[in-house]
């Protein structure tokens, strides 16, 4: 039963994901696509850009707790930092396209 229930909310979100995406290219002024090409980018974005980003946070995070000897509240706090600011940047772009 949980399988369904997280299968049918990860559509929602999408689904909910893709309408604020195109209202926010709509008010961007960006002319319009079809639903089909902002829904690829979109998945390309939540895949695998979001999961670079990821991994490069995380990266970032133990190389400054263990390599650098940070303490772990900054260490963690830096790396969130980069991948909020990047994963912000990244988004505004695909909007801006």
């Amino acid at each position: 039963m949980s399988i369904v229930t997280d299968l049918l909310s990860a559509i929602a979100e999408f689904a909910a994901d893709l309408f604020v995406f195109r209202r926010q290219r709509e008010k961007h002024g960006r002319t319009t696509r079809s639903v089909g090409e902002d829904a690829v980018e979109l998945a390309r974005f939540d895949f695998f850009t979001m999961f670079w980003i990821a991994l490069v946070s995380v990266g970032l995070t133990c190389l400054l707790i263990f390599g650098l000897g940070l303490p772990v509240g900054w260490g963690l706090g830096i790396g969130l930092a980069v991948g909020l600011v990047w994963a912000y940047w990244r988004y505004m772009q695909l909007v801006r396209e």
